[in-house]
């Protein structure tokens, strides 16, 4: 059996996946999404796409990601151009054992400091928010293991961990921040894709095409938080269902563990591990357990802890080519929600395995450009320096609409 055979016969070649189906199908389920239905959460953030520059001032900001917490200043100059200062990284609490809630906020806490009485946090995780920027922790995804924390206020939690001289902390979302942090008086960006150890989206909408929203809001338009990694639609296959088995939550976000970061490196060594078993790969792949920055090496040609095999190669390109349609797939859908053909999408863009992962770019490219031709969109990628910090930084002076 080739590669191509075996690659076939398990449903993991990217030209079996019909990404204009899928894209159909999650454009339908976000629409139920912003009905308060289906499975995918389409999370107001009540934060609008404008919200004016700061100016002369500074506040403190957290970005929790599923590896790090990256905590700093940030510093709003006379014009409104932010930077940030005293740039730190821990690992994300909660990813290396069980925390309590206690001990994880204070853990944030500690990182936040109490310098300065605004604080804006770009929270990774699926959050319901409130109008008042604040929100609920709906679950836990990307293996944090803070149960306690599920269905509590994120940013009221901080805040009184942080304690006396906190005037109030801003929730938002990490493709919410990335999409504010990369807007500038001279460009409108209306998306916001982050591509790392999880996989998000948001976008600008209508307030009058979000009828689940509890309060009116006529004329306005809101950015959505998709929380597209719980799509469900992309096809499976026994070794997708086996990665799905082996995390902490087997029954969410099917889409995020088929196609992000945190997920993909560990797909690959499933799929290699299969291949050795049916003679694809020679034996020493039956225990392969790389992570995804050393197979992007070994796809470089590169030095890794495995022998070169151009049959691991192919198999692990594949994959990656395979993710990357389905992240173009989960980027498509919010582009077409917020642009009218004919025009140009600014997409800013955020996340390790965008920028780092051998060959995912391209893919990524080619795949969004196919997906968005018929609808004769265009789009621009852009990529900003702490783009997640800067807008964690915007949200803490915005004004609840």
């Amino acid at each position: 059996m080739t590669v191509h055979e075996f690659l076939h016969a398990h449903l993991l070649c990217p030209e079996q996946l019909d990404a204009q189906a899928a894209l159909g199908q999650l454009l339908e389920a976000m629409g139920q999404g912003l009905r308060g239905q289906g499975n995918i959460p389409m999370l107001p953030s009540y934060l609008p796409a404008d919200i004016p520059l700061p100016k002369n001032t500074a506040c403190r900001v957290l970005d929790a990601g599923g590896t790090n917490l990256r905590s700093g200043r940030a510093v709003f100059d006379s014009q409104g151009y932010c930077r940030i200062e005293n740039l730190t990284k821990i690992p994300m609490p909660g990813t290396e054992g069980p925390l309590d809630l206690e001990s994880f906020y204070d853990a944030l806490a500690k990182q936040a400091g109490n310098k300065e009485p605004k604080v804006g946090f770009c929270f990774s995780f699926n959050v319901e928010m409130e109008a008042d920027l604040d929100g609920k922790l709906i679950a836990w995804c990307k293996e944090v293991q803070v149960p306690e924390a599920v269905g509590r206020y994120v940013g009221a939690s901080l805040k009184e961990a942080i304690g006396p001289g906190c005037e109030g902390v801003h929730v938002l979302n990490d493709s919410v921040a990335a999409m504010l942090g990369a807007a500038t008086p001279e460009q409108q960006v209306r998306v916001g894709m982050i591509l790392g150890t999880g996989v998000n989206v948001c976008y600008e909408e209508r307030c009058e095409e979000i009828p689940k929203l509890p309060i009116s809001l006529p004329g306005k338009r809101m950015i959505i938080s998709t929380e597209v990694g719980e799509f469900d639609g992309f096809p499976k296959n026994p070794f997708d269902l086996a990665h799905f088995a082996a995390t902490e939550d087997p029954n969410l976000a099917h889409a995020e563990k088929q196609c992000a970061g945190g997920y993909l490196g560990g797909l690959i060594c499933r799929v290699w591990q299969g291949a050795a078993a049916e003679g694809i790969l020679e034996d020493s792949f039956r225990t392969a357990d790389l992570t995804l920055p050393q197979i992007s090496d070994l796809l470089a040609g590169l030095p890794t802890p495995i022998p070169h095999s151009p049959e691991a190669v192919a198999i692990a390109e594949a994959l990656i080519r395979r993710a990357a349609t389905m992240a173009a797939v989960l980027c498509a859908g919010p582009v077409i929600r917020c642009t009218a053909p004919g025009e140009t999408a600014n997409i800013a863009m955020e996340g390790s395995q965008y920028t780092k992962l051998h060959g995912f770019r391209t893919g990524f490219t080619r795949a969004l450009t196919d997906l968005l031709k018929p609808k004769n969109i265009d789009f621009t990628i852009i990529q900003t320096d702490n783009a997640c910090l800067k807008g964690a930084a915007l949200a803490a002076f915005a004004e609840p609409m």
